[in-house]
């Protein structure tokens, strides 16, 4: 499922900034840092890397087609496994090489026809092989420079030509040397800066300066330094005539506070930022460009210390949009159709009761759900419920990020009751067989409920039936007996996505451990039961007595009194506030103009000297 989430960012910086990050399919691979990044016009390619482990060398290779949202592993790279390698791209063809693999520093340099996905080699390059340089394609040429190796940090400086497959040293870099810099390309020049440099006095040395390197003139001129602090080993493009810097760790080389997207302009020198991306800063991504839209992807997140094979998307161009007047979000300024036209309104809050999953366009139809004993015939009867039980909270391990197994018991989720619930079950998916603990714990670290589950492999439910007291601050977590059976967990949750509403009752607020918001335990499908459970009333009949349509409606309404007709029967119609808006006696079928009512859910009351019937309707 694609989550979108729109960023406080945008409250802060106003509306010129205010788009969305969208989350996107998650390759079927090793998490990982470094991947060589590139794409053609169709596709998206992550190529090689080195895996959390940081010796372990990888050569897959998966492509990603953007208009059905799957990646697809295809044959490996022919060169040797690598970490630290880069590449650049344009027209479909791709260049890669560099990195260090299991004998050293390569400095083999390849081509990769994305047309057929053909590999070809050329000439190595003739320089000293090094990790994470700086590679931008300009002007069919490429140029390379700086990095690090055995030898310590460089400042030379290359250029590679595609047509003549030759390479010539240039002047060197007239900044000091470093490892890890950001750079991008813009009308025949190159911007270099930041990185990692020699330690100055046992002090780290990360910079934010900014230099260009002059095509036509073959000169290098220093730019103001970058307004924010000093960063490294983060990623960057350029895009329509602006340069951009993304994520990375800051001047104490811990990851930034959070996924810091800045936008360069070369014709004033200036900075401006951009909406983050979700789900904290991270260490060594990949990103690569199709139409319009940047994709992120892999790489380190230090908040969490995960390895994360999951994609983020982000609109670069103000141009894109919905193109189809036909669509519900056809925008007149688009003039590049982005695939995003939606032709499916209707309610898109997964936790409203007439929720609907094909719907991609909200048209502001949702109903809150209040839950309760909707029939009639039962003395618990809520006449404001619409819904008896409702499942909520994440429903696949996918939808908050990416994780993985979890062995221990020490953290717990904590959530907030708004009034008395009863907690019919709960889903784990554990990778092994076995016995859990499972402890529900009031604020005061009361013992709710502790229930034991016999699980397998897979995915289990878990019969809690326990009625929670209103209140804040419940934990719920696994005590012991989670070493040998691992609990999914998920470990790089989306800025955004707590607090946790499930329907009108429950809000999980937090995880127990120093990254509150980070990560999601081992809970979902949270099933909430408010079945009527009273005494049957004599005195009242079911709402199958009488017929009410059309349900939903927006103009009239009918009401068929059934085994009523005849006798003299007041009919009330109540508002989703409980409000009393129609009230009218009758002794015969009657029509009811409801155009100028506001949507939502509805009671219908009709009562006797004798008889009290009651049904609902929806108004949309």
């Amino acid at each position: 499922m694609r989550l979108l989430y729109t960023l406080l960012f945008c409250l802060i910086f106003g509306s010129v900034y205010c788009q969305n990050w969208e989350q996107l399919s998650s390759y079927n691979g090793v998490g990982r840092h470094h991947p060589i990044t590139v794409a053609s016009n169709n596709f998206g390619y992550m190529i090689a890397g080195q895996s959390a482990t940081f010796s372990n060398n990888l050569d897959d290779v998966y492509r990603y087609d953007p208009n059905i949202n799957e990646w697809t592993q295809i044959d490996p790279f022919p060169g040797t496994a690598r970490g630290y390698g880069y590449g650049v791209y344009d027209n479909n063809i791709a260049f890669c090489g560099f990195g260090s693999d299991n004998f050293g520093y390569p400095t083999d340099w390849w081509r990769f026809d994305m047309n057929n996905e053909e590999w070809t080699q050329l000439a190595s390059f003739p320089g000293q092989g090094r990790n994470h340089p700086a590679m931008i394609l300009e002007s069919d040429k490429i140029f390379v420079g700086l990095g690090s190796n055995s030898s310590g940090n460089l400042d030379d400086w290359w250029e590679y030509d595609i047509n003549l497959n030759s390479w010539t040293q240039l002047q060197s870099f007239i900044g000091l040397p470093r490892h890890h810099p950001y750079y991008f390309g813009i009308d025949n020049k190159i911007y270099v800066g930041f990185g990692h440099g020699d330690d100055v006095l046992s002090q780290l040395n990360i910079f934010n300066d900014l230099y260009v390197w002059d095509i036509e003139q073959n000169t290098w001129s220093q730019l103001n330094n970058f307004p924010g602090e000093g960063r490294v080993a983060g990623t960057q493009f350029s895009a329509n005539g602006k340069g951009y810097i993304l994520s990375g760790d800051g001047e104490d080389h811990i990851n930034l506070d959070y996924g810091e997207f800045w936008e360069y302009n070369p014709l004033n020198d200036t900075w401006a930022e951009l909406p983050p991306h979700p789900g904290g800063a991270r260490w060594a991504p990949g990103t690569f460009i199709i139409d319009c839209h940047v994709y992120l992807t892999s790489g380190l997140i230090g908040a969490t210390g995960s390895f994360p094979s999951d994609l983020y998307s982000y609109a670069i161009n103000s141009d894109c949009g919905c193109t189809d007047a036909a669509a519900f979000n056809f925008s007149e300024l688009a003039i590049n159709d982005d695939g995003s036209c939606c032709y499916v309104e209707g309610c898109t809050d997964e936790n409203a009761l007439n929720y609907l999953q094909e719907a991609c366009f909200d048209n502001n139809s949702c109903i809150s759900i209040d839950l309760g004993c909707t029939d009639p015939s039962y003395s618990d009867f809520d006449i404001n419920a619409n819904l008896e039980v409702f499942t909520g909270g994440p429903a696949d391990l996918s939808e908050y990020g990416t994780g993985g197994y979890h062995y221990n018991d020490a953290w717990d989720m904590v959530f907030s009751v708004s009034e008395d619930t009863f907690l019919s079950s709960i889903d784990v998916n554990a990778e092994n067989s076995g016995t859990i603990t499972l402890d529900l714990t009031s604020s005061n670290g009361a013992i709710i409920n502790q229930l034991d589950f016999d699980i397998n492999g897979g995915w289990n439910t878990l019969e809690i039936e326990t009625l929670i007291p209103e209140g804040n601050n419940y934990l719920i977590g696994i005590t012991g007996n989670n070493e040998n059976i691992g609990l999914y967990r998920n470990d790089a949750v989306p800025a955004g996505v707590f607090p946790i509403q499930i329907a009108d009752r429950i809000t999980i607020t937090s995880n127990t451990t120093d990254n509150p918001t980070s990560y999601y335990y081992y809970f979902y499908n949270w099933s909430i039961d408010e079945s009527c459970t009273g005494t049957l009333s004599n005195s009242e009949m079911t709402s199958s007595s009488i017929l009410v349509y059309p349900n939903p409606t927006s103009n009239h309404l009918t009401v068929d009194l059934g085994n009523l007709n005849g006798f003299n029967t007041t009919l009330k119609l109540y508002d989703p506030l409980s409000k009393l808006v129609f009230e009218k006696e009758s002794n015969s079928t009657l029509t009811i103009d409801v155009s100028n009512y506001a949507k939502g859910m509805y009671s219908i009351v009709l009562s006797t000297d004798e008889k009290v019937l009651r049904s609902k309707v929806i108004i949309d």
